[in-house]
């Protein structure tokens, strides 16, 4: 029997999915909700609490000035009639420096680059990097070949014996 070009293409074709198709089958593939983890992990717990006791704080302080703002605003209204114009005026400049100091504020504390960002920043990436460093020691300990995160949404689908994600939060509180 002869082969065609088109048929030894074929079954090297074949061979090569075969090859491919077996060593697919021998990955170990486990996956991670790194949002429990977050949940569930206290020192995650107490960095979370941190930075919402500091927004509050932020927020609180802001919020203050913004009702400072609204009352001079009333206040100005109420009293327009009555101001003399350099008075009137000198509210007005009052209000609009207040209402510059208010942007600063909200900007220097909230803001994407602000305060807060960096205090979240400086608190959670040891953090992260902790986690990581705990998921690489599991992966190389049980010989996964991949952990996947079904929080970032690289998971559709994954049958709950292959979550791994109590085995890393107990590898966390081990290091705590």
């Amino acid at each position: 029997m002869k082969f065609s070009k088109v048929t030894g293409w074929l079954v090297l074709s074949v061979l090569l999915l075969v090859g491919y198709t077996n060593s697919f089958a021998q990955l170990k593939i486990r996956y991670i909700n790194s949002q429990r983890i977050l949940a569930d992990y206290p020192e995650a717990q107490e960095i979370q609490k941190k930075l919402d006791e500091l927004r509050a704080s932020y927020e609180k302080e802001y919020n203050q000035m913004l009702q400072e703002y609204d009352r001079l605003a009333k206040e100005l209204e109420s009293q327009s009639l009555l101001l003399s114009p350099e008075k009137k005026a000198e509210k007005e400049k009052q209000l609009q420096e207040l209402g510059i100091k208010i942007e600063k504020y909200r900007l220097e504390k909230l803001g994407p680059e602000g305060e807060f960002f960096q205090q979240n920043q400086k608190l959670t990436q040891p953090l992260f990097d902790k986690i990581n460093q705990v998921i690489q020691k599991v992966a190389e300990e049980e010989g996964y070949d991949f952990i996947l995160d079904v929080v970032q949404g690289v998971v559709l689908y994954a049958k709950p014996e292959y979550d791994v994600t109590d085995r890393i939060l107990e590898e966390l509180n081990k290091t705590r």
